[in-house]
């Protein structure tokens, strides 16, 4: 029995120390990412096009935030405030769907100048099936949030799937752009050696997660070159 206590107590550390090293590397890509176009700016007092680029960066801001401190929150043991702050992580994460959406079609709508290795549809396409999935992800996370192994899985993935926007703005991407994929399914490996590492064998969450990680990108990239996606970014590009 104290072995098995031992061993539980050993995984325990070993993932708050991962989740909690995890979630400030994606907040170090999202403040380096951001800094010159918004953090650096200013952030709320940047001048930005609009108010909603306003509210789409602060909430986006504050859920990345929200996360590294509910990792910390868990690896320190203060499950009550948790899941206290877990329902202002609800609200947030619903916010971001609709705002990631709006902005994207704003984005498109003023004309901004896009990274160059995005066209119109394909930024589109990816932003908004992106944040989508995002959306579906957490909602799962909020439906386990009971189930501790699952729930800290699936909100990892979903914040995955939040990289690439900032790290298609990082100086170096421009040069590399296939970066803006391989980092993020590096983080899905990541948390596929570890649970090798942690739990001596593949979980279920993680590998149906990485899965769909997977898949999404191809899937993506197939809508883009529809006819509907075509139209829709022209419906965008000049609806008033």
């Amino acid at each position: 029995m104290m072995a098995i206590l031992v061993v539980r107590t050993g995984v325990k550390r070993a993932e708050d120390v991962f989740f909690t090293v995890m979630s400030l590397t994606m907040l170090l890509i999202v403040l380096v990412g951001f800094a010159p176009s918004y953090f650096l700016r200013g952030a709320v007092f940047a001048h930005l096009p609009s108010m909603l680029v306003h509210l789409h960066g602060a909430v986006f801001s504050s859920w990345i935030i929200l996360f590294v401190i509910q990792s910390s929150l868990v690896s320190a043991g203060n499950i009550r405030l948790h899941r206290k702050l877990g329902v202002l992580g609800a609200v947030i994460a619903g916010l971001m769907v609709v705002l990631g959406v709006l902005a994207t079609f704003g984005t498109l709508r003023r004309g901004a100048e896009l990274p160059s290795f995005f066209t119109p549809a394909s930024f589109l396409i990816d932003n908004v099936i992106g944040i989508l999935i995002f959306g579906a992800f957490v909602a799962v996370a909020i439906w386990k949030r009971n189930n501790a192994k699952v729930h800290k899985r699936i909100l990892f993935i979903a914040n995955v799937m939040l990289m690439p926007p900032a790290l298609s703005r990082l100086p170096f991407v421009d040069a590399h752009p296939y970066l803006i994929g391989m980092i993020p399914l590096g983080m899905i490996l990541a948390l596929f050696v570890f649970d090798l590492f942690a739990w001596r064998r593949p979980l279920l969450v993680t590998v149906i997660g990485g899965l769909i990680f997977f898949i999404a990108n191809p899937i993506m990239g197939a809508v883009v070159h529809t006819p509907f996606a075509q139209r829709i970014t022209v419906w965008a590009q000049h609806h008033p």
